[in-house]
């Protein structure tokens, strides 16, 4: 009997130095198709996604559509995860008060035309943000990851990521970037960025479905070398009869889906 829990107290020993061992972190990217509320904005024209607008935007729709986000956001449960197409804070803070996960978020108002902005939902104790920088089609967050320096720039089409990069210092030796949206042409490798989206998109992989053929719409990029795995987030219940993203709308008509985009994530060492 001694021997016997001497090799389990062992045993455990083990598995949890192991588990103390593992020093993942993981991010993900998720445009979320315009989430919209219910109410109209003084600032831009948000008419269609109101009651009374075009898509028939009613409060059972909105919440239906702050479920659905909070249920990919549930199950994907990773230390940070980037939003786009958040319309305001009450619509994170809607998704973060229905989340089974203990996020804390970040979401600043851009001047954005559509009105639509990007929110940062983390673990607040894995991710410690220190400066945030809201930008011209982007938003970028330095931080840590445990005692390891973090940038993530979450990034819509912006046409000057360059000049954020360069006027924040964000390539200096010790920092570790994570670059996710849409790049709009951004050169990467001029910025010593690679593009951890590849190999998943040579398979044959992508979050949107244009004429029957996945694209990867949104990239992923960084300078981390010890990346263990980039791809898109997918399940079955993500998808419609036809394979592709179940989207909220298609046009005018309402399907009462998720998104036209699947979330892509990364895991590093």
């Amino acid at each position: 009997m001694r021997r016997f829990l001497a090799a389990v107290i062992l045993l455990i020993m083990a598995v949890n130095a192991s588990a103390q061992g593992l020093k993942s972190f993981g991010v993900a990217y998720y445009d979320v198709d315009k989430l919209y509320d219910t109410q109209l904005s003084v600032f831009y024209n948000d008419s269609d996604y109101s009651p009374a607008g075009r898509m028939r935007w009613s409060e059972e729709r909105y919440s239906a559509k702050i479920n659905h986000i909070v249920q990919v956001v549930d199950s994907m449960a990773m230390p940070v995860v980037v939003l786009y197409g958040v319309e305001n804070e009450q619509v994170v803070h809607d998704i973060v008060s229905r989340s089974s996960e203990d996020y804390a978020y970040l979401h600043r108002q851009s001047s954005a035309r559509d009105g639509l902005d990007f929110a940062v939902l983390y673990f607040g104790d894995r991710f410690f943000p220190e400066q945030i920088t809201p930008w011209r089609g982007a938003l970028c967050i330095e931080g840590w990851a445990g005692d390891v320096p973090l940038t993530i720039i979450a990034n819509h089409r912006s046409t000057s990521i360059g000049v954020l990069i360069e006027e924040r210092n964000l390539l200096r030796p010790d920092n570790n970037i994570i670059l996710l949206g849409q790049p709009n042409k951004l050169n990467f490798s001029e910025y010593g960025l690679s593009d951890a989206t590849l190999v998943a998109e040579s398979a044959g992989r992508g979050n949107y479905l244009n004429s029957g053929r996945w694209q990867m719409r949104d990239r992923i990029a960084t300078n981390i070398r010890t990346e263990c795995r980039c791809d898109v987030y997918i399940k079955g219940w993500l998808l419609g009869k036809n394979g592709a993203p179940k989207p909220t709308f298609f046009g005018r008509k309402y399907y009462g889906g998720y998104s036209n985009y699947l979330p892509t994530f990364i895991y590093f060492d």
